[in-house]
């Protein structure tokens, strides 16, 4: 999808945190996710968030990183995380990672780095997820680590069952309304996710699955989880 096309999302939301979906507090989000990377991770490399959104998460993850950068396709969305959580050793840009120039004008800035992402994938098509792998093994070299939580076709059934049971979800059914989601949301199968990132240069050290956090509410008031999976890898050294 577009920056456009985000740009507008972005723009509608209002400022304060969990507007979004996925903007869930950092404690059900980033600090869960920490611990599954954190021994895999160089404290002393920057951090990029790629698709860091409003920056909720990007802030918390900088008390635990030397140097963070947020990076989104969204230039609403990145104007948000400037203004709502911003810290010393965090910076925040406005970049398409699938520009090659872009993405080699980063990684020139950065050296090697290790990169945080949530849900980005699903987002794109096919051969978008191939380039964006592309630039991410880019990003890490030799020595970057990458955290990523990423939707299954297991999600989209989830989601596509709680919409067409008529569960009051305003910011789901909005979701599904724009971008398709519970029907154009998977990169992979759930057991197949890890051979995604094999099949595209990366060595894959842990993964498994993990709940996705929401800041919407079911019916029966409690915060609605979705069933994702994560992956921990490096660029491989075979290519």
């Amino acid at each position: 999808m577009t920056g456009a096309v985000w740009d507008a999302f972005w723009s509608t939301l209002p400022a304060e945190p969990g507007a979004a979906l996925w903007d869930s507090s950092p404690r059900l989000t980033a600090a869960r996710h920490l611990p599954l990377f954190r021994d895999h991770a160089d404290p002393a490399l920057p951090l990029v968030d790629l698709g860091c959104g409003s920056g909720r998460q990007t802030q918390w993850l900088a008390r635990h990183f030397g140097r963070v950068v947020g990076l989104d396709i969204a230039e609403a969305a990145v104007d948000m995380a400037a203004a709502s959580h911003a810290a010393p050793n965090v910076v925040y840009r406005r970049a398409d990672l699938l520009d090659r120039d872009t993405a080699a004008a980063v990684r020139a800035d950065l050296g090697d780095a290790s990169v945080y992402m949530r849900g980005v994938l699903h987002q794109l098509a096919p051969d978008d997820r191939t380039g964006m792998l592309a630039t991410i093994r880019l990003l890490l070299g030799a020595t970057g680590v990458l955290f990523a939580q990423e939707l299954t076709e297991r999600t989209g059934w989830f989601v596509a069952e709680l919409l067409a049971g008529g569960a009051h979800l305003p910011k789901t059914a909005g979701l599904a309304a724009h971008f398709d989601f519970g029907a154009r949301i998977a990169p992979a199968h759930d057991g197949r996710l890890r051979l995604l990132f094999e099949d595209n240069g990366f060595d894959v050290v842990a993964d498994g699955d993990i709940a996705l956090h929401t800041t919407e509410r079911t019916p029966d008031g409690r915060p609605l989880e979705l069933p994702t999976r994560y992956v921990v890898a490096r660029a491989s050294a075979r290519l």
